[in-house]
């Protein structure tokens, strides 16, 4: 996307803000054009006031008096300029934070896996900053030097259009250092964005997983990873800071070249008499006006490539493709009983990869408990994944009682569903909070009773503040029991018609085990289960076996049959089960 496809889909998002950046830029007009008073009245100053012989002090007290007048408007119009430009600055920014955050919600997980999370940290701090900057501070100055520098110049050709014609001499040669620079600017500030985004995923990385680093002594390991990225993005923005630097006085000395010839050839006009004095210090006021926006302007212009950038970035992310609509059939059927069927499914992740499931088939009745069963890597995950539509087959069709998945509204599918992890995920709020998260608008009594269907009721009365108990980032003020166990109350709560579990007690002491046995084995009555299974108490409970080899089913049938058969089940049995 280049600046000006940028520039026009700014525009367009600031469309609604219109009505406030129109007063914002008569406003900026006011506040550009007043410095320019100077200039004129200090012709009449030195005309009428102090080389005329009748000295009218009069009309000195008029000037001051005008002067303070308009100063006082040019400020309060730049104020206003400032304030209503760094509103609908800082709400379209606002908006696009909201839309930003909205788009990573609903990606899908196959592009979700793609991008690192310090990637998108980058994008809601960093890169949303330098639209704050731009928008907020440098939009709304730079507005208010090129109307005072156009104003500037309209004045130097109306005093004296041979000198002001030495301005023109220089222009280009500022135009190209002030292009050149800019474009510099451009480049240097992607290459230190994208330093601050791999900053950034180093750092989510490493406070994500602190107690694998301890564990595996890599302290030392992870302070120089930390270190060389820190260093890259350190250079990379030095490097952007060297340029916005000489940018400045660079520009500052080409524009004193001009003056200094300004100032020759204005002295030359008085001496020739071709100009009175009041006119040439009208002149060389003007120059002065003109030249601080001129300075300025170089500083803006860098400032808003730097924002440019920043919302190219955003703009990559906003243009990322959401999970796929629902069509105009799609329904919300009245009740799901929960009969699924995967018919001759296959599916890969991205483009070229190997496939992971092969022409996969399937039959689960509802109310039936399934446990997958295979070695790692076999499918099991990616089959459990591709019910709630996580990820969408390649080739074949899941039907849930008799209709395809993606006709039916993805809301009313997903609310249908269910999902306790191996590992459960808990939000930094209190244990009413996380288990409310499974249906928003239960009460309190709902709640209460999910958490002793979960048997957490057990330690939540037992702690000082009950449910309204913090538990931590990722729950981490809790034992791994006790997050399983809201997590399951979370489950509980949500009532769905298929769950979804992810063998919940594999890594957990009996005791917190027997708890969360006896709370499943109260969830699973009813509900279509697919579980997939780890341990051998896991799967005697289940109706079902579906043995998963190579991303197909290759055997089915109850435990005691399996085992019975003497293939592939019975051998992972007789590795894994038989002590």
């Amino acid at each position: 996307m280049n600046r000006g496809e940028i520039m026009r889909r700014l525009l367009r998002e600031a469309r609604p803000y219109y009505p406030r950046l129109l007063v914002s830029l008569f406003l900026g007009v006011l506040a550009g054009l007043g410095p320019l008073a100077y200039a004129p009245a200090f012709n009449l100053l030195i005309g009428r006031v102090i080389d005329s012989p009748h000295h009218d002090l009069h009309l000195l007290y008029l000037i001051a008096g005008a002067l303070f007048i308009v100063n006082l408007i040019s400020n309060a119009a730049s104020y206003g300029q400032s304030y209503l430009t760094a509103w609908s600055g800082q709400r379209l920014i606002a908006t696009l934070r909201v839309r930003l955050f909205e788009r990573v919600l609903r990606l899908p997980l196959g592009e979700f896996d793609r991008w690192r999370p310090g990637e998108f940290l980058a994008r809601f701090t960093n890169d949303l900053a330098l639209m704050t900057d731009a928008a907020s501070i440098s939009l709304p100055q730079m507005f208010q030097t090129i109307i005072t520098f156009l104003g500037s110049l309209a004045g130097l050709f109306y005093t004296d259009w041979l000198l002001t014609l030495f301005l023109f001499v220089v222009a280009p040669v500022v135009n190209y250092a002030v292009g050149t620079f800019t474009r510099l600017i451009s480049s240097g500030t992607k290459r230190a964005q994208e330093r601050i985004a791999d900053l950034s995923a180093n750092l989510s990385e490493v406070l994500g997983s602190e107690r694998i680093v301890k564990a595996f002594g890599r302290e030392d390991y992870e302070a120089r990873r930390f270190t060389e990225s820190n260093e890259n993005y350190f250079g990379a923005y030095m490097k952007v800071t060297q340029l916005g630097q000489t940018q400045t006085p660079v520009v500052a000395m080409i524009i004193t070249i001009a003056l200094l010839a300004i100032v020759i050839f204005s002295a030359r006009e008085i001496v020739v008499g071709r100009m009175d004095r009041g006119s040439v210090i009208q002149f060389w006021t003007l120059v002065v006006i003109a030249i601080n926006p001129m300075n300025r302007f170089a500083t803006y212009v860098g400032d808003l490539s730097k924002g440019l950038v920043g919302a190219a970035r955003v703009f990559e992310v906003l243009d990322l493709p959401i999970e796929r609509d629902d069509d105009t059939s799609a329904v919300t059927p009245a009740s799901i009983e929960g009969a699924l069927s995967f018919q001759d499914v296959t599916f890969s992740y991205g483009r070229g990869a190997l496939p992971v499931l092969h022409d996969l088939c399937a039959q689960i009745a509802a109310g039936e408990i399934v446990a997958l069963v295979g070695p790692s890597g076999a499918g099991k995950t990616t089959i459990v994944n591709l019910v709630p539509r996580f990820y969408e087959p390649q080739s074949g069709r899941i039907t849930l009682d008799g209709l395809a998945l993606e006709r039916f509204r993805l809301s009313a599918l997903r609310g249908a569903i269910a999902i306790v992890p191996q590992e459960a995920l808990l939000f930094s709020g209190t244990i009413a909070e996380n288990i409310r998260y499974g249906r928003l608008d239960a009460t309190a009594a709902e709640i209460e009773e999910a958490a002793r269907e979960a048997n957490a009721e057990e330690f939540i009365l037992d702690l000082p503040l009950g449910y309204r108990t913090p538990v931590g980032e990722r729950g981490m003020r809790l034992s791994g029991g006790e997050r399983q166990r809201i997590s399951i109350a979370r489950a509980v709560l949500r009532d769905p018609r298929i769950l979804i579990l992810d063998e919940a007690t594999s890594a957990l002491d009996s005791h917190s085990e027997r708890l969360i046995e006896a709370a499943l084995d109260r969830l699973l009555k009813g509900r279509t289960t697919l579980i997939i299974a780890h341990r051998l108490s896991t799967i005697r409970r289940a109706h079902k076996i579906l043995y998963i080899e190579a991303g197909r089913v290759v055997e089915v049938g109850t435990h005691d049959d399996l085992v019975a058969a003497g293939g592939h089940y019975a051998q992972l049995h007789a590795a894994q089960f038989a002590l």
